[in-house]
């Protein structure tokens, strides 16, 4: 099974919020999983973001083209259920070579 890791890609499914609704379909790179009350260096902004202690859950911190609860473009904080992990190879097919001996 397949499970949310960061550098990997996801789908937008789902939000609880109007604000959130907007990025519902699109494709995001995972890049943290935030928990309540933790530091980190916000990776778009640049921005020291402290996620709010009382959350109470873990939020995927996710870039791409999707929109923040504040409107800020970039990054967003997704539920981990929100979220369906995109498996495969995207990259270019290889060929391959015929070798006549």
């Amino acid at each position: 099974m397949f499970q949310l890791k960061p550098g990997s890609l996801a789908m937008i499914i789902g939000a609880r919020t109007a604000a959130g609704r907007v990025n519902i379909g699109k494709s995001v790179e995972l890049f943290a999983l935030c928990q309540p009350g933790e530091r980190f260096i916000n990776p778009v902004n640049g921005v020291t973001t402290q996620m709010p202690q009382q959350g109470g859950r873990a939020l995927w911190l996710v870039t791409g083209d999707v929109v923040a609860f504040d409107r800020q473009h970039g990054f967003a904080f997704v539920r981990a259920e929100h979220l369906m992990p995109l498996e495969g190879d995207f990259s270019p097919a290889k060929e391959e070579t015929l070798s006549l001996s």
